[in-house]
């Protein structure tokens, strides 16, 4: 019994002591007085008083936005479509009208009239496809930053790889840096491609909003093997199922060694200077009116340089045309410098014109001149040109958007070139889009198959007689969101077209090619199943021979 008494008042004891708060010394008792004092959240929490330093941001989509030369701002798109999905791959554009090549990188073959709007250039046709050109450079807005990553693998080996990384240093300077990244190695001997991309752009804005300037630095290295094709034989075995072919990496192809690169580095810079201003909103304190600057002037400086290169290290017997050196090697370069003055109105979102002239300098260059039997391949031409440029944009409503762009320059060398775009969006009803629009186009062929220096006799040329290839386009499209249905049809009118004969030399025909293409897309949903089908018919009604194009083309998704 005492025995149990003393344990009992052991374990009280021991509850007493855990609940008294032990003495602290002086010097304790100092540092927690000091520390409550100096916490001033704490203090802050005490009297109910909110803290600048513990504010949340939530950011939402409309903080994170994007525009371009040719678009107005708007929010970055991150839904998951079945036209983002479409549009997830190298090229970053939905394939349905091209046929893509067994590896990623190579050029597209298009399955309709295809066209590359600045002619005065190196580009090739088939090195576009990789190409970014001066519209497609993003100009961003972001409250926090944004990254964007995308690795893939390549064909056989290899990967595909791009990355975006925007950051707003405040609110009104961003920087914005982006890398795109492409070897892969392909289905078949010799086609590798290894391109890579790099594009720096910042812009900034004054406190005022009167200064604005914005500029970008790309460069461009597309870089691929060449084996033009496989040989009759391999394509007999392979039909034929013979199973010494049937592997893709043992088929024979008709050049073992080529390779083509195509390189630009180039520099865009924008700036405009508000000329007129005046308050925005007079309701409120004037050190907090906005500025609104209506009429200003704008200077656009854009300069490249490119060089296309094509090399055989070691000797081909594809081509049966005869060299002229032992150094199968060929580069041409170009430089381009253009700048723009404009003066513009704008009214707040919905009305924009812009008006200015151009001036371009051209210069294409070999590192010497060509003397042949059948020609003189000059060793550089050059082109100064002056002309005049616009553009409009207005909103009507919600109902009516109208868009308009176009220039004409004029040179000695090639003559007159002139663009004309524009562009109507009608919403009749909710749910209701209808748009369509024309485009003119008229502009020396590209300076590829203007003239051309190769160690092959037979691929030395100089077209200096060809005339414009003028191209007039109607286009429209009436979908309803509603229905998930899109009807769409295109006219195309192409006179003095150039092409490549049997002998890979460039002719031009007199008369004009014709074609027309109607189309229609639904888009049906099941609850969270969703099916997407596209049909599409399109004819060459003149010149069928020097367009061949399919008939008929659908896709299933």
């Amino acid at each position: 019994m005492k025995f149990k008494l003393i344990l009992v008042l052991l374990i009280f004891y021991g509850f007493g002591v855990a609940q008294i708060t032990p003495i602290r010394s002086s010097e304790e008792d100092r540092l927690n007085q000091l520390n409550q004092v100096n916490d001033s959240l704490l203090e802050r929490n005490k009297d109910n008083k909110p803290s600048d330093s513990l504010k949340i941001y939530n950011p939402t989509i409309g903080d994170y936005n994007y525009w371009t030369t040719q678009l107005s701002k708007r929010e970055i798109d991150t839904a998951m479509t079945i036209d983002s999905f479409y549009q997830q791959n190298a090229y970053e554009k939905d394939l349905f009208n091209y046929q893509a090549f067994p590896n990623i990188g190579q050029a597209l073959n298009p399955l309709v009239p295809y066209t590359i709007n600045d002619n005065l250039q190196l580009l090739p046709t088939g090195k576009s496809f990789m190409y970014l050109k001066e519209e497609d450079v993003k100009y961003y807005d972001v409250k926090t930053p944004l990254t964007e990553f995308i690795l893939e693998n390549g064909v056989k080996e290899g990967q595909y790889l791009s990355t975006t990384f925007a950051h707003n240093i405040h609110s009104r300077w961003n920087y914005t840096m982006r890398y795109r990244y492409v070897k892969s190695q392909g289905r078949y001997l010799n086609s590798l491609a290894n391109n890579s991309n790099l594009v720096f752009s910042s812009n900034y804005q004054t406190k005022n909003n009167r200064y604005k300037i914005q500029g970008n630095f790309v460069t461009h290295d597309i870089n691929n093997k060449e084996n033009a094709g496989l040989t009759d034989e391999s394509i007999t075995d392979f039909i034929e199922d013979n199973p010494n072919f049937s592997n893709r990496e043992r088929m024979y192809i008709n050049l073992q060694n080529a390779e083509t690169e195509f390189d630009e580095r180039r520099i865009n810079l924008e700036h405009q200077f508000g000329i007129l201003s005046f308050s925005k909103n007079d309701t409120i304190a004037d050190s907090l009116k906005t500025k609104v600057f209506p009429i200003y002037i704008k200077h656009q400086f854009n300069y490249k340089h490119q060089g296309f290169q094509y090399e055989e290290p070691s000797t081909e017997t594809y081509y049966t045309s005869e060299t002229l050196q032992d150094n199968r090697y060929n580069r041409k370069k170009l430089n381009k410098l253009e700048n723009k003055v404009s003066l513009g109105y704008q009214w707040s979102d919905r009305l924009f014109v812009e008006g200015g002239i151009i001036q371009q300098n051209i210069k294409m260059y070999y590192d010497s001149a060509y003397v042949l039997e059948t020609a003189i391949i000059p060793a550089e031409i050059k082109d100064t040109r002056i002309g005049v440029q616009g553009n409009m944009r207005f909103d009507w409503k919600e109902n009516i958007h109208l868009r308009a762009d176009g220039f004409f320059t004029q040179g000695d060398n090639f003559g007159s070139q002139y663009q004309l775009n524009a562009n109507i969006e009608l919403i009749p009803f909710p749910n209701y889009r209808l748009n369509g629009g024309v485009r003119l186009n008229s502009s020396f062929p590209s300076l590829n198959l203007l003239m051309n220096q190769s160690f092959y006799t037979d691929f030395n040329y100089y077209n200096a007689s060809f005339d414009n290839e003028t191209t007039q386009e109607l286009y429209a499209e009436l979908e309803s969101k509603k229905l998930g249905l899109k009807i769409y049809g295109f006219l195309f009118n192409q006179t003095n077209m150039v092409y490549l004969d049997a002998n890979y030399t460039p002719q031009q025909l007199d008369n004009t090619t014709n074609y027309f293409q109607i189309g229609a897309r639904e888009h049906y949903k099941f609850g969270k199943i969703g099916i997407d089908a596209q049909a599409q018919f399109q004819k060459v009604t003149q010149n069928a021979a020097y367009l061949p194009l399919p008939d008929i083309m659908g896709r299933f998704t």
